[in-house]
Protein backbone atom coordinates (compact mmCIF):
# COMPACT_ATOMS: atom_id res chain seq x y z
CA UNK A 1 0.00 0.00 0.00
CA UNK A 2 0.92 3.54 -0.70
CA UNK A 3 2.22 5.85 2.22
CA UNK A 4 -1.02 7.57 3.32
CA UNK A 5 -3.16 5.35 0.86
CA UNK A 6 -6.13 3.04 2.26
CA UNK A 7 -6.43 1.53 -1.43
CA UNK A 8 -4.31 -1.21 -2.40
CA UNK A 9 -2.18 -1.32 -5.39
CA UNK A 10 -4.51 -3.86 -7.35
CA UNK A 11 -7.32 -0.90 -6.41
CA UNK A 12 -4.85 1.79 -7.12
CA UNK A 13 -1.11 1.13 -8.32
CA UNK A 14 1.72 2.95 -8.30
CA UNK A 15 1.89 4.12 -11.72
CA UNK A 16 -1.83 4.99 -11.71
CA UNK A 17 -1.66 7.25 -8.79
CA UNK A 18 2.11 8.88 -10.28
CA UNK A 19 -0.02 9.77 -13.62
CA UNK A 20 -2.43 11.82 -12.07
CA UNK A 21 0.15 13.25 -9.65
CA UNK A 22 -1.51 11.73 -6.34
CA UNK A 23 1.34 11.71 -3.80
CA UNK A 24 -0.06 11.68 0.22
CA UNK A 25 0.81 14.06 2.25
CA UNK A 26 1.96 13.43 5.63
CA UNK A 27 0.29 13.85 9.05
CA UNK A 28 2.72 16.71 10.04
CA UNK A 29 2.30 18.89 7.26
CA UNK A 30 -1.39 18.56 6.81
CA UNK A 31 -1.81 19.38 10.76
CA UNK A 32 0.10 22.25 10.23
CA UNK A 33 -1.09 24.10 7.57
CA UNK A 34 -4.92 23.73 8.64
CA UNK A 35 -3.75 24.94 12.39
CA UNK A 36 -2.76 27.86 10.23
CA UNK A 37 -5.25 27.94 8.00
CA UNK A 38 -8.62 27.80 10.01
CA UNK A 39 -9.06 30.65 13.08
CA UNK A 40 -12.76 30.52 13.49
CA UNK A 41 -15.75 28.28 14.19
CA UNK A 42 -17.45 29.68 11.04
CA UNK A 43 -14.65 29.47 8.28
CA UNK A 44 -16.05 27.73 5.60
CA UNK A 45 -12.99 25.67 3.90
CA UNK A 46 -12.30 23.24 0.77
CA UNK A 47 -10.00 20.44 0.29
CA UNK A 48 -9.21 20.85 -4.04
CA UNK A 49 -8.07 17.04 -4.88
CA UNK A 50 -8.70 15.86 -1.80
CA UNK A 51 -7.29 12.44 -2.46
CA UNK A 52 -8.31 10.10 0.53
CA UNK A 53 -9.23 12.79 3.20
CA UNK A 54 -6.15 13.82 4.71
CA UNK A 55 -6.58 17.24 4.66
CA UNK A 56 -10.05 16.86 5.56
CA UNK A 57 -9.48 14.96 8.60
CA UNK A 58 -6.87 17.34 9.63
CA UNK A 59 -9.46 20.38 9.61
CA UNK A 60 -11.84 18.43 11.08
CA UNK A 61 -9.15 17.94 14.14
CA UNK A 62 -8.36 21.62 13.84
CA UNK A 63 -11.85 22.68 13.77
CA UNK A 64 -12.40 20.20 16.80
CA UNK A 65 -9.57 22.29 18.78
CA UNK A 66 -11.58 25.61 18.51
CA UNK A 67 -15.00 24.33 19.58
CA UNK A 68 -16.69 22.91 16.72
CA UNK A 69 -17.67 19.26 16.96
CA UNK A 70 -16.73 16.80 14.36
CA UNK A 71 -20.42 16.55 13.15
CA UNK A 72 -21.16 19.97 13.03
CA UNK A 73 -19.20 20.51 9.54
CA UNK A 74 -21.73 19.99 7.08
CA UNK A 75 -21.44 23.69 6.14
CA UNK A 76 -17.55 24.11 6.66
CA UNK A 77 -16.04 21.50 5.21
CA UNK A 78 -16.10 20.70 1.74
CA UNK A 79 -14.11 18.14 -0.33
CA UNK A 80 -13.76 17.59 -4.13
CA UNK A 81 -12.08 14.57 -6.13
CA UNK A 82 -12.17 13.58 -9.48
CA UNK A 83 -10.23 10.11 -9.09
CA UNK A 84 -14.12 7.77 -8.23
CA UNK A 85 -12.17 4.95 -5.71
CA UNK A 86 -10.48 7.90 -3.81
CA UNK A 87 -14.12 9.72 -3.53
CA UNK A 88 -14.97 6.14 -1.63
CA UNK A 89 -12.44 5.91 0.60
CA UNK A 90 -12.29 9.19 1.64
CA UNK A 91 -16.23 9.01 2.34
CA UNK A 92 -15.37 5.73 4.42
CA UNK A 93 -12.98 7.17 6.15
CA UNK A 94 -14.65 10.22 6.86
CA UNK A 95 -18.07 8.54 8.17
CA UNK A 96 -15.46 6.26 10.73
CA UNK A 97 -14.08 9.53 12.05
CA UNK A 98 -17.49 10.60 12.55
CA UNK A 99 -16.73 13.71 10.51
CA UNK A 100 -19.85 15.21 8.81
CA UNK A 101 -18.84 17.12 5.69
CA UNK A 102 -18.94 17.35 1.87
CA UNK A 103 -16.95 15.21 -0.03
CA UNK A 104 -17.93 15.47 -3.89
CA UNK A 105 -16.58 13.89 -7.20
CA UNK A 106 -15.51 16.64 -10.17
CA UNK A 107 -12.63 18.18 -11.82
CA UNK A 108 -11.86 21.24 -9.73
CA UNK A 109 -10.55 23.03 -12.83
CA UNK A 110 -13.64 22.98 -14.64
CA UNK A 111 -15.96 24.47 -11.03
CA UNK A 112 -17.44 27.65 -10.27
CA UNK A 113 -16.18 28.32 -6.78
CA UNK A 114 -15.53 32.15 -6.91
CA UNK A 115 -15.67 33.72 -3.84
CA UNK A 116 -16.99 30.91 -1.57
CA UNK A 117 -14.65 30.16 0.77
CA UNK A 118 -12.07 31.40 3.47
CA UNK A 119 -9.38 29.18 3.14
CA UNK A 120 -8.24 26.11 0.65
CA UNK A 121 -5.50 23.70 1.95
CA UNK A 122 -3.96 21.13 0.23
CA UNK A 123 -1.36 19.05 -2.01
CA UNK A 124 -2.43 20.32 -5.65
CA UNK A 125 -1.66 17.21 -7.84
CA UNK A 126 2.09 17.23 -9.92
CA UNK A 127 1.41 16.44 -13.48
CA UNK A 128 2.95 17.83 -16.53
CA UNK A 129 0.79 19.60 -18.97
CA UNK A 130 1.37 17.06 -21.91
CA UNK A 131 -0.04 14.65 -19.86
CA UNK A 132 -3.23 16.11 -19.52
CA UNK A 133 -6.26 15.02 -21.27
CA UNK A 134 -9.12 17.17 -23.18
CA UNK A 135 -10.99 18.44 -20.17
CA UNK A 136 -8.37 19.11 -18.02
CA UNK A 137 -6.24 21.40 -20.69
CA UNK A 138 -9.96 23.13 -20.90
CA UNK A 139 -10.36 23.42 -17.32
CA UNK A 140 -5.96 25.03 -17.89
CA UNK A 141 -7.67 27.32 -20.48
CA UNK A 142 -10.87 28.53 -18.33
CA UNK A 143 -8.68 29.87 -15.36
CA UNK A 144 -6.23 30.96 -17.52
CA UNK A 145 -8.66 32.92 -18.76
CA UNK A 146 -10.58 34.43 -15.89
CA UNK A 147 -7.38 35.14 -13.73
CA UNK A 148 -5.50 36.75 -16.67
CA UNK A 149 -2.76 34.71 -15.26
CA UNK A 150 -0.68 32.88 -18.29
CA UNK A 151 -0.42 29.24 -18.24
CA UNK A 152 2.54 27.84 -19.66
CA UNK A 153 2.66 24.44 -22.23
CA UNK A 154 5.64 23.52 -20.51
CA UNK A 155 4.17 23.65 -16.89
CA UNK A 156 2.24 21.22 -14.42
CA UNK A 157 -1.17 21.09 -12.77
CA UNK A 158 -0.16 23.04 -10.01
CA UNK A 159 0.13 25.61 -11.54
CA UNK A 160 -4.07 26.05 -12.61
CA UNK A 161 -4.50 24.79 -9.28
CA UNK A 162 -2.77 27.54 -7.56
CA UNK A 163 -4.43 30.21 -9.26
CA UNK A 164 -8.18 28.16 -8.61
CA UNK A 165 -7.11 27.77 -5.20
CA UNK A 166 -6.73 31.81 -5.21
CA UNK A 167 -10.11 32.31 -7.31
CA UNK A 168 -12.32 30.34 -4.95
CA UNK A 169 -11.37 33.15 -1.73
CA UNK A 170 -13.59 35.74 -0.16
CA UNK A 171 -11.61 38.48 0.12
CA UNK A 172 -9.19 38.32 2.80
CA UNK A 173 -9.45 34.53 2.16
CA UNK A 174 -5.97 32.31 2.81
CA UNK A 175 -3.95 29.01 0.99
CA UNK A 176 -2.23 26.49 2.96
CA UNK A 177 -0.67 24.48 0.18
CA UNK A 178 1.67 21.78 -0.78
CA UNK A 179 3.81 22.89 -3.80
CA UNK A 180 6.96 21.34 -5.52
CA UNK A 181 10.08 24.21 -5.29
CA UNK A 182 9.70 24.62 -8.79
CA UNK A 183 7.26 27.34 -7.80
CA UNK A 184 10.63 28.87 -6.40
CA UNK A 185 12.61 28.59 -9.86
CA UNK A 186 11.22 27.39 -13.08
CA UNK A 187 10.84 29.58 -15.67
CA UNK A 188 6.69 28.90 -16.27
CA UNK A 189 6.02 29.86 -12.65
CA UNK A 190 6.81 33.34 -13.07
CA UNK A 191 3.81 34.38 -13.79
CA UNK A 192 2.34 32.40 -10.60
CA UNK A 193 5.22 34.14 -9.01
CA UNK A 194 4.05 37.49 -9.67
CA UNK A 195 0.35 36.84 -9.15
CA UNK A 196 0.95 35.62 -6.22
CA UNK A 197 2.82 38.94 -4.54
CA UNK A 198 0.26 41.26 -6.58
CA UNK A 199 -3.13 39.04 -4.96
CA UNK A 200 -1.93 38.34 -0.96
CA UNK A 201 -1.35 41.20 1.59
CA UNK A 202 1.21 38.35 3.19
CA UNK A 203 3.13 35.40 2.03
CA UNK A 204 4.92 32.78 3.56
CA UNK A 205 7.05 30.29 2.49
CA UNK A 206 8.40 27.21 4.32
CA UNK A 207 11.30 25.24 2.81
CA UNK A 208 12.89 22.42 3.39
CA UNK A 209 16.75 20.63 3.78
CA UNK A 210 15.48 17.41 3.36
CA UNK A 211 13.12 15.13 1.84
CA UNK A 212 9.63 15.33 3.65
CA UNK A 213 7.93 12.84 1.60
CA UNK A 214 8.62 9.04 1.86
CA UNK A 215 7.86 8.05 -1.77
CA UNK A 216 9.25 10.91 -3.81
CA UNK A 217 12.15 12.63 -4.18
CA UNK A 218 10.83 15.60 -5.32
CA UNK A 219 11.63 19.21 -3.07
CA UNK A 220 8.32 20.44 -2.03
CA UNK A 221 7.75 24.03 0.09
CA UNK A 222 4.26 25.32 2.07
CA UNK A 223 2.93 27.85 0.46
CA UNK A 224 0.87 30.03 3.21
CA UNK A 225 -0.52 33.34 1.82
CA UNK A 226 -3.46 35.00 3.23
CA UNK A 227 -5.66 38.95 2.93
CA UNK A 228 -6.60 37.88 -0.83
CA UNK A 229 -7.62 40.72 -2.17
CA UNK A 230 -7.06 43.46 0.13
CA UNK A 231 -3.53 44.45 -1.37
CA UNK A 232 -0.20 42.81 -2.81
CA UNK A 233 3.02 42.61 -0.98
CA UNK A 234 6.44 43.00 -2.14
CA UNK A 235 8.09 40.46 0.23
CA UNK A 236 8.11 37.02 1.64
CA UNK A 237 8.15 35.27 4.56
CA UNK A 238 10.42 32.42 4.69
CA UNK A 239 11.32 29.73 7.10
CA UNK A 240 13.87 27.20 6.18
CA UNK A 241 13.35 23.87 8.51
CA UNK A 242 15.66 20.81 8.42
CA UNK A 243 12.56 18.81 8.18
CA UNK A 244 8.89 18.87 8.87
CA UNK A 245 9.08 18.49 12.79
CA UNK A 246 11.22 21.66 13.30
CA UNK A 247 8.32 23.89 11.39
CA UNK A 248 7.51 25.78 14.96
CA UNK A 249 11.15 25.77 16.21
CA UNK A 250 12.73 28.16 13.09
CA UNK A 251 12.41 31.84 13.22
CA UNK A 252 10.87 33.46 10.24
CA UNK A 253 13.14 35.40 7.79
CA UNK A 254 11.69 38.55 5.12
CA UNK A 255 12.94 38.04 1.75
CA UNK A 256 12.34 41.10 -1.10
CA UNK A 257 12.75 39.57 -4.72
CA UNK A 258 14.11 41.43 -7.28
CA UNK A 259 11.45 42.04 -9.55
CA UNK A 260 7.05 40.67 -8.77
CA UNK A 261 7.91 37.58 -11.57
CA UNK A 262 12.04 37.15 -10.56
CA UNK A 263 13.36 33.29 -9.37
CA UNK A 264 12.70 33.58 -5.16
CA UNK A 265 16.09 31.05 -5.45
CA UNK A 266 17.31 33.74 -3.84
CA UNK A 267 16.09 32.83 -0.51
CA UNK A 268 19.13 30.30 -0.14
CA UNK A 269 21.69 32.88 -0.29
CA UNK A 270 22.79 35.97 2.02
CA UNK A 271 21.29 39.11 0.45
CA UNK A 272 25.39 40.51 0.36
CA UNK A 273 26.23 37.46 -2.00
CA UNK A 274 23.34 38.15 -4.45
CA UNK A 275 24.48 41.65 -4.31
CA UNK A 276 28.27 40.66 -4.45
CA UNK A 277 27.27 38.57 -8.16
CA UNK A 278 25.68 41.24 -9.54
CA UNK A 279 28.83 43.55 -9.11
CA UNK A 280 30.67 40.98 -11.07
CA UNK A 281 28.75 41.36 -13.70
CA UNK A 282 28.17 45.17 -13.59
CA UNK A 283 31.66 45.87 -13.97
CA UNK A 284 32.06 43.60 -16.41
CA UNK A 285 34.13 41.23 -15.13
CA UNK A 286 31.64 38.26 -15.49
CA UNK A 287 29.16 37.90 -18.26
CA UNK A 288 26.36 35.70 -18.96
CA UNK A 289 26.51 32.67 -21.06
CA UNK A 290 24.49 34.05 -23.62
CA UNK A 291 26.96 36.81 -24.34
CA UNK A 292 29.61 34.37 -25.30
CA UNK A 293 26.85 32.46 -27.61
CA UNK A 294 23.23 30.51 -27.73
CA UNK A 295 22.83 27.37 -25.61
CA UNK A 296 20.56 24.41 -27.31
CA UNK A 297 19.35 21.01 -26.67
CA UNK A 298 21.70 18.33 -27.99
CA UNK A 299 19.98 15.62 -30.37
CA UNK A 300 16.65 14.30 -29.80
CA UNK A 301 16.84 10.47 -31.27
CA UNK A 302 13.34 9.32 -29.28
CA UNK A 303 15.18 5.76 -28.52
CA UNK A 304 18.96 5.96 -27.37
CA UNK A 305 19.45 2.44 -27.44
CA UNK A 306 18.45 2.02 -31.28
CA UNK A 307 20.06 5.00 -32.56
CA UNK A 308 23.34 5.84 -30.55
CA UNK A 309 25.66 2.19 -31.02
CA UNK A 310 28.82 0.63 -29.76
CA UNK A 311 31.72 -0.34 -31.95
CA UNK A 312 30.81 -4.10 -31.90
CA UNK A 313 26.80 -3.01 -32.48
CA UNK A 314 28.21 -0.84 -35.55
CA UNK A 315 30.56 -4.24 -36.60
CA UNK A 316 27.67 -6.71 -35.82
CA UNK A 317 24.96 -5.13 -38.22
CA UNK A 318 27.59 -3.75 -40.91
CA UNK A 319 26.71 -0.31 -40.17
CA UNK A 320 30.09 1.08 -40.74
CA UNK A 321 28.91 3.14 -43.35
CA UNK A 322 25.95 4.07 -41.90
CA UNK A 323 26.77 5.64 -38.49
CA UNK A 324 28.32 8.75 -38.01
CA UNK A 325 30.82 9.89 -34.50
CA UNK A 326 28.82 10.84 -31.19
CA UNK A 327 29.39 12.55 -28.00
CA UNK A 328 28.04 9.83 -25.95
CA UNK A 329 25.18 9.55 -23.80
CA UNK A 330 25.88 10.95 -20.33
CA UNK A 331 28.05 13.36 -19.41
CA UNK A 332 30.69 12.31 -16.85
CA UNK A 333 33.03 11.99 -19.78
CA UNK A 334 32.57 15.33 -20.23
CA UNK A 335 34.04 16.40 -16.75
CA UNK A 336 37.35 18.08 -18.31
CA UNK A 337 37.80 20.75 -20.11
CA UNK A 338 38.41 19.53 -23.43
CA UNK A 339 36.64 16.46 -24.98
CA UNK A 340 39.42 15.24 -28.41
CA UNK A 341 39.32 12.40 -30.86
CA UNK A 342 41.19 10.35 -28.60
CA UNK A 343 38.95 10.58 -25.56
CA UNK A 344 36.33 9.52 -28.37
CA UNK A 345 38.40 6.59 -29.40
CA UNK A 346 39.29 5.55 -25.94
CA UNK A 347 34.98 5.43 -24.94
CA UNK A 348 34.83 3.54 -28.11
CA UNK A 349 37.48 1.06 -27.09
CA UNK A 350 35.44 0.84 -23.98
CA UNK A 351 32.16 -0.03 -25.56
CA UNK A 352 30.82 3.45 -25.16
CA UNK A 353 27.44 4.57 -27.32
CA UNK A 354 30.43 6.74 -29.64
CA UNK A 355 27.93 5.71 -33.12
CA UNK A 356 24.97 7.33 -34.00
CA UNK A 357 22.80 5.75 -36.60
CA UNK A 358 22.36 8.05 -39.56
CA UNK A 359 22.16 6.23 -42.90
CA UNK A 360 23.20 9.35 -45.55
CA UNK A 361 22.33 9.61 -49.14
CA UNK A 362 19.72 9.11 -51.51
CA UNK A 363 19.47 4.88 -50.86
CA UNK A 364 20.38 3.04 -47.66
CA UNK A 365 22.68 0.21 -47.81
CA UNK A 366 21.15 -3.25 -47.16
CA UNK A 367 22.42 -3.58 -43.44
CA UNK A 368 20.80 -0.15 -43.02
CA UNK A 369 17.66 -1.39 -44.48
CA UNK A 370 17.84 -4.62 -42.32
CA UNK A 371 18.50 -3.19 -38.89
CA UNK A 372 15.75 -0.52 -39.73
CA UNK A 373 13.84 -3.65 -39.72
CA UNK A 374 14.57 -4.60 -36.59
CA UNK A 375 13.77 -1.30 -35.43
CA UNK A 376 9.86 -1.62 -36.83
CA UNK A 377 9.88 -5.39 -35.09
CA UNK A 378 10.66 -4.17 -32.03
CA UNK A 379 8.40 -1.19 -31.53
CA UNK A 380 10.65 1.25 -31.92
CA UNK A 381 9.12 3.46 -34.66
CA UNK A 382 5.79 4.24 -32.59
CA UNK A 383 7.47 6.05 -29.82
CA UNK A 384 6.48 9.74 -29.76
CA UNK A 385 9.65 11.33 -31.19
CA UNK A 386 10.24 8.60 -33.79
CA UNK A 387 6.33 8.64 -35.20
CA UNK A 388 6.19 12.32 -35.52
CA UNK A 389 8.96 12.57 -38.24
CA UNK A 390 9.31 10.46 -41.40
CA UNK A 391 11.09 8.77 -42.30
CA UNK A 392 11.12 7.63 -38.54
CA UNK A 393 14.42 6.16 -38.65
CA UNK A 394 16.19 9.76 -40.14
CA UNK A 395 17.39 11.52 -36.57
CA UNK A 396 17.33 15.33 -36.68
CA UNK A 397 21.21 16.17 -36.93
CA UNK A 398 22.33 19.39 -34.97
CA UNK A 399 25.39 21.12 -36.48
CA UNK A 400 28.60 20.09 -33.74
CA UNK A 401 28.62 22.69 -31.21
CA UNK A 402 31.31 24.72 -29.79
CA UNK A 403 31.59 23.09 -26.44
CA UNK A 404 29.19 21.21 -24.29
CA UNK A 405 27.51 22.28 -21.11
CA UNK A 406 26.75 19.82 -18.41
CA UNK A 407 23.39 20.45 -17.25
CA UNK A 408 22.23 17.35 -14.33
CA UNK A 409 25.28 18.23 -11.62
CA UNK A 410 25.79 17.39 -8.36
CA UNK A 411 28.62 20.26 -7.72
CA UNK A 412 28.23 22.41 -10.56
CA UNK A 413 27.70 22.72 -14.39
CA UNK A 414 31.27 22.14 -16.26
CA UNK A 415 31.80 23.60 -19.73
CA UNK A 416 33.87 21.01 -22.17
CA UNK A 417 35.79 22.23 -25.38
CA UNK A 418 34.40 20.48 -28.44
CA UNK A 419 37.76 19.39 -29.84
CA UNK A 420 36.56 15.86 -31.28
CA UNK A 421 33.56 18.64 -33.55
CA UNK A 422 31.28 15.29 -32.81
CA UNK A 423 27.60 15.96 -32.21
CA UNK A 424 25.59 15.69 -28.76
CA UNK A 425 22.38 13.91 -27.64
CA UNK A 426 20.14 16.17 -25.49
CA UNK A 427 21.90 14.47 -22.09
CA UNK A 428 24.09 17.72 -22.42
CA UNK A 429 23.97 20.87 -23.90
CA UNK A 430 25.53 22.73 -26.88
CA UNK A 431 27.30 25.82 -26.79
CA UNK A 432 27.36 27.72 -29.95
CA UNK A 433 29.80 31.08 -29.81
CA UNK A 434 28.92 33.95 -31.48
CA UNK A 435 30.65 35.19 -34.51
CA UNK A 436 31.49 38.64 -32.84
CA UNK A 437 33.11 36.87 -29.80
CA UNK A 438 36.47 38.64 -30.03
CA UNK A 439 38.96 35.98 -27.79
CA UNK A 440 41.82 34.46 -29.55
CA UNK A 441 41.45 30.98 -27.72
CA UNK A 442 37.96 31.09 -27.01
CA UNK A 443 38.01 27.30 -25.65
CA UNK A 444 39.73 28.84 -22.46
CA UNK A 445 36.23 29.39 -21.21
CA UNK A 446 36.21 26.11 -20.47
CA UNK A 447 38.46 26.53 -17.68
CA UNK A 448 37.59 30.02 -16.65
CA UNK A 449 34.37 28.91 -15.89
CA UNK A 450 34.96 26.42 -13.09
CA UNK A 451 35.58 29.27 -10.64
CA UNK A 452 33.21 30.06 -7.60
CA UNK A 453 31.28 33.66 -8.72
CA UNK A 454 29.32 30.85 -11.56
CA UNK A 455 29.10 27.92 -9.35
CA UNK A 456 27.42 30.22 -6.96
CA UNK A 457 25.61 31.43 -10.11
CA UNK A 458 24.73 28.39 -10.84
CA UNK A 459 22.90 27.27 -7.25
CA UNK A 460 20.75 30.47 -8.00
CA UNK A 461 19.89 30.19 -11.58
CA UNK A 462 19.60 26.50 -11.40
CA UNK A 463 16.70 24.01 -9.65
CA UNK A 464 17.25 21.21 -7.38
CA UNK A 465 16.26 18.05 -8.86
CA UNK A 466 15.81 14.47 -7.67
CA UNK A 467 18.06 13.18 -5.47
CA UNK A 468 19.26 16.52 -4.79
CA UNK A 469 20.84 16.98 -8.14
CA UNK A 470 21.41 20.35 -9.93
CA UNK A 471 19.37 21.07 -13.29
CA UNK A 472 19.66 23.78 -15.51
CA UNK A 473 17.82 24.07 -18.82
CA UNK A 474 19.16 25.80 -22.09
CA UNK A 475 17.35 29.45 -20.84
CA UNK A 476 19.04 28.78 -17.17
CA UNK A 477 22.38 27.74 -18.35
CA UNK A 478 22.12 31.15 -20.80
CA UNK A 479 21.73 32.90 -17.73
CA UNK A 480 25.10 31.37 -16.14
CA UNK A 481 27.85 34.36 -14.87
CA UNK A 482 30.51 33.43 -16.38
CA UNK A 483 34.32 35.44 -17.13
CA UNK A 484 33.73 37.94 -19.78
CA UNK A 485 35.42 37.50 -23.11
CA UNK A 486 38.05 40.54 -21.79
CA UNK A 487 38.75 38.59 -18.50
CA UNK A 488 39.55 35.28 -20.37
CA UNK A 489 41.53 37.28 -23.35
CA UNK A 490 43.56 38.93 -20.18
CA UNK A 491 44.35 36.00 -18.52
CA UNK A 492 45.12 33.42 -21.42
CA UNK A 493 48.07 32.51 -20.23
CA UNK A 494 47.75 31.58 -16.91
CA UNK A 495 44.24 29.61 -17.92
CA UNK A 496 46.34 27.49 -20.32
CA UNK A 497 49.42 26.79 -17.28
CA UNK A 498 46.71 25.58 -15.36
CA UNK A 499 44.47 23.58 -17.27
CA UNK A 500 46.63 20.02 -16.73
CA UNK A 501 46.39 20.96 -13.27
CA UNK A 502 42.36 21.13 -13.08
CA UNK A 503 41.95 18.64 -15.70
CA UNK A 504 44.08 16.41 -13.13
CA UNK A 505 41.51 17.37 -10.60
CA UNK A 506 38.39 16.59 -12.64
CA UNK A 507 39.69 13.41 -13.23
CA UNK A 508 39.93 12.58 -8.87
CA UNK A 509 36.28 14.19 -8.62
CA UNK A 510 38.15 16.87 -6.56
CA UNK A 511 36.05 19.51 -8.04
CA UNK A 512 37.09 22.19 -5.33
CA UNK A 513 40.43 22.11 -5.81
CA UNK A 514 39.61 22.62 -9.44
CA UNK A 515 37.80 25.80 -8.56
CA UNK A 516 40.17 27.04 -6.10
CA UNK A 517 42.99 26.94 -8.71
CA UNK A 518 41.01 28.86 -11.48
CA UNK A 519 39.92 31.14 -8.79
CA UNK A 520 42.89 31.80 -8.29
CA UNK A 521 44.25 32.98 -11.54
CA UNK A 522 40.55 34.85 -12.14
CA UNK A 523 41.22 36.62 -8.77
CA UNK A 524 44.98 37.68 -9.72
CA UNK A 525 43.70 39.81 -12.56
CA UNK A 526 40.60 41.25 -10.86
CA UNK A 527 41.29 41.24 -7.25
CA UNK A 528 38.69 40.65 -4.70
CA UNK A 529 40.19 37.40 -3.33
CA UNK A 530 38.22 37.48 -0.77
CA UNK A 531 35.04 38.05 -2.86
CA UNK A 532 35.80 34.88 -4.30
CA UNK A 533 35.62 32.85 -0.65
CA UNK A 534 32.41 34.22 0.34
CA UNK A 535 30.66 33.15 -3.27
CA UNK A 536 32.26 29.81 -2.75
CA UNK A 537 31.03 29.54 0.72
CA UNK A 538 27.76 30.26 -0.98
CA UNK A 539 28.03 28.00 -3.23
CA UNK A 540 29.10 25.56 -0.86
CA UNK A 541 25.66 25.48 1.61
CA UNK A 542 23.88 25.51 -1.17
CA UNK A 543 24.70 22.43 -2.69
CA UNK A 544 25.16 20.76 0.70
CA UNK A 545 21.09 21.84 1.09
CA UNK A 546 20.82 20.04 -2.22
CA UNK A 547 22.78 17.00 -0.73
CA UNK A 548 20.42 16.95 2.17
CA UNK A 549 17.56 15.92 0.45
CA UNK A 550 19.04 13.15 -0.86
CA UNK A 551 18.93 11.46 2.46
CA UNK A 552 16.00 8.98 3.01
CA UNK A 553 13.01 10.08 4.97
CA UNK A 554 11.55 8.09 7.63
CA UNK A 555 7.89 7.40 7.19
Amino acid sequence: MAFGSALSVEVDSTSARKSRGAFFTPPLLTEYICRWAIRSKTDKVLEPACGEAEFLLAAAHRFEEIGLGRSCLKENLTGLELHAESVIEARKRIVASGVSCNVMKGDYLLSDFEGCFDAVVGNPPYVRFQSLDRAQKEGCRRVSQKSGVEISALSSLWVPFVIQSALSLKSGGRIGLVLPSELLSVNYAAPVRKFLLSSFAEIRLITFEERVFPEVQEEVVLLLAEGYGRGGSNKINWIQCSNARDIDRVSPLDYTPKTSDARWTGLFASEASVCLLESFLNQGEFALLSDWGKVSLGVVTGNNKFFALTDADVARNGLADDVIDLCPPGSSHLRRTSFDSSDLSRLGQLGKRTKLFYPQGGSISKSAESYINEGCASGVEKGYKCRKRSPWWRVPLVKPPDAFVTYMNAFGPNICWNAARVPNLNSCHGLYLRDDVAVVDPSLLAIASFNSVTMFGAELRGRSYGGGLLKLEPREASLLPVPSPELVEEAANELRSVKKYVDAAFEKGDYETAVSVVDAVLSSRTGHASDYVQLGSSAALMRLRRAKRAKKVDS
